[in-house]
């Protein structure tokens, strides 16, 4: 188990490479490779252990031994790692220990066609440092009465009773209450949106709805969770004064389908992917008023299973089987990107990271959590190389 802080861990590794490299030198050191800012790497496995690099290639042993949990999604707000197993979990002594931080952590468990288990993953958590770190997840405690969106919140990096509801949003676009949040994602242009399921009167799981927030704020009125949700098949989601538009199907003589979306993004444009294996990726303009479907690209009869952007510069969409695809953003057509990654592949979880050296220059890598191992790419997600062996469900 590691015993060191993430501060130790930063310095190490600039240490290390300080003593590795020499060109360039200035009062000894080599500004070219001397890594002023490191990253930590963190990522969880199915038999619920924790690891963490510095490097994506060397870590030692386990940051916290398997407990037969599997992870769901992992964060890290300042200098708390947050953890979504069973319940939510946090450590603010850089993973030695792990403790409750909230009890009732909402879960939807599926199955893919091919069997895939799906579940409210790692979209299911997001820290926000453009509004001080302020941390989203879902929630279905305690009752309808009172938790309006599924939705808490914390202030203070996901610690122990920080945590409050949002329990109300925008009253000029008020829809058919409660929803149960499912999946998060930030365009960006600062703009938080969220993916959610109409409750058991509406057929759970069935009606995809779509909600957005400006800023951090609730109690500004302008920052208030807002529904965007359109209803062409007559549901009164919002107001009497909705224009109409084009929902997430299934909707109209579809709804007997059943569809399990996540949301991701690149750039200002909304996507959600299906990992129920029929309706692939759409995309939504307009903050999820009018929903359009990716007309090509991505394989059939395939569980979509995450989607991320690292740095704004490429959109990667995992899939359970099918391995990794890449959005070619001058056609729109989604396209197999599986370079140096093995065969049948389950990509769960995709994160970038960089270091910033001490002249200045900037090394971006992206990552992906595979049932093979963690890959790594120097070169935008075109190339891959395995760094880790094992069978991964979250990296961040």
């Amino acid at each position: 188990m590691r015993k060191s802080s993430l501060f130790y861990l930063c310095g190490l590794v600039a240490a290390i490479t300080v003593g590795v490299y020499s060109c360039k030198k200035s009062n000894g050191i080599d500004n070219n490779n001397v890594v002023k800012t490191p990253y930590s790497l963190f990522f969880s496995d199915t038999a619920g252990a924790l690891y963490v690099t510095n490097d994506g290639r060397t870590y030692s042993g386990f940051l916290f031994p398997p407990d037969g949990k599997s992870c769901r999604a992992l964060a890290v707000s300042s200098n708390n790692i947050l953890w979504g197993k069973t319940h939510l979990y946090y450590s603010n002594n850089n993973g030695r220990n792990f403790n409750l931080t909230y009890d009732t952590v909402s879960s939807f468990p599926e199955l893919s066609c091919n069997g895939s288990e799906l579940n409210t993953n790692q979209s299911m958590l997001i820290n926000i440092p453009e509004w001080n770190n302020r941390v989203y997840t879902l929630s279905n405690s305690p009752n309808a009465s009172r938790n309006w969106l599924g939705i808490i919140y914390s202030d203070a990096n996901g610690n122990p009773r920080s945590w409050n509801m949002e329990g109300s949003y925008d009253t000029m676009g008020v829809g058919r209450l409660p929803v149960r949040m499912k999946s998060f994602t930030m365009l960006a242009n600062g703009t938080l949106c969220g993916l959610a399921y109409s409750g058991p009167a509406d057929n759970d799981m069935i009606h995809h709805r779509n909600f957005v927030k400006a800023g951090k704020d609730e109690n500004v009125y302008a920052n208030r969770w807002k529904e965007v949700t359109a209803n062409p098949d007559g549901i009164p989601y919002i107001h009497s004064g909705n224009p109409g538009g084009t929902p997430l199907p299934p909707f109209g003589s579809a709804l007997t389908d059943t569809a399990y979306w996540y949301l991701g993004h690149f750039n200002n444009r909304l996507i959600a992917i299906d990992g129920k294996c029929k309706y692939g990726a759409y995309y939504s303009d307009d903050l999820g008023a009018n929903w359009k479907s990716y007309s090509s690209g991505l394989p059939a009869n395939t569980s979509m299973l995450c989607i991320e952007s690292p740095f704004e510069e490429v959109c990667l969409l995992g899939t359970s089987g099918k391995g990794l695809y890449i959005l070619n953003i001058h056609t729109g057509v989604w396209e197999p990107n599986n370079k140096g990654l093995g065969s049948n592949l389950i990509v769960r979880s995709i994160i970038g990271k960089r270091n910033v050296y001490k002249n200045g220059t900037i090394r971006k890598f992206i990552y992906i959590a595979t049932n093979q191992g963690i890959y790594e790419s120097a070169d935008g997600g075109r190339n891959w190389t395995k760094t880790i062996q094992g069978n991964f469900v979250a990296v961040y």
